[in-house]
């Protein structure tokens, strides 16, 4: 216990009892995606599979997409879903390409809603979290006030000689001793 007694208090739990300590949950917390950083990814993903596919639907229908302007007019109407129709690749591996296509402009809009919907919690999240803390500060703040205390009666306990009435009576481990 003395040894213990010497370090703060977060640091005194050790095994299971700090790994659930709720204390602790700040500290294990994920880094979120920034707004634009999200923004960013879904941004590349889909410039990167338009420009791919524009590129590629021309190798794979070339008769249908004679150039590389049409073949990205394609991809951009594809990827949102809109598919005026005015050109649509016939070979089966420009069929995948456009399919490929229509389920990444599906998954970004998805990933746009989501986006959106994260924006809107974030703001309420963040300020639980930072009350969450301030009490957490708080709580740290008291169990550092009863561990010094402990540890100023540990210190006079150990420094005060004992009384006649504690040398008479022992302590519960030799009234232990002698019964059992």
């Amino acid at each position: 216990m003395a040894q213990a007694a010497g370090r703060p208090p977060e640091e005194r739990h050790s095994g299971a009892a700090a790994w659930f300590s709720p204390l602790r949950a700040t500290a294990r917390r994920r880094r979120r995606l920034a707004l634009w950083e999200a923004l960013l990814f879904i941004a590349a993903v889909t410039a990167t599979a338009v420009l791919g596919a524009g590129a590629l639907v021309v190798r794979t229908d070339g008769d249908q997409f004679h150039n590389f302007g049409v073949g990205l007019w394609w991809a951009i109407t594809t990827i949102t879903t809109v598919g005026y129709g005015d050109v649509v690749p016939t070979s089966a591996a420009g069929r995948v390409l456009g399919a490929g296509l229509m389920l990444v402009g599906i998954a970004s809009l998805a990933f746009l809603t989501a986006i959106a919907a994260s924006a809107i919690v974030i703001g309420e999240v963040a300020e639980e979290e930072h009350e969450i803390e301030k009490q957490e500060g708080q709580i740290l703040d008291i169990l550092r006030e009863i561990d010094a205390r402990l540890e100023r009666l540990e210190h006079s306990h150990a420094t005060t000689p004992a009384s006649p009435d504690t040398q008479r009576t022992g302590s519960a481990h030799d009234i232990d001793q002698t019964v059992g």
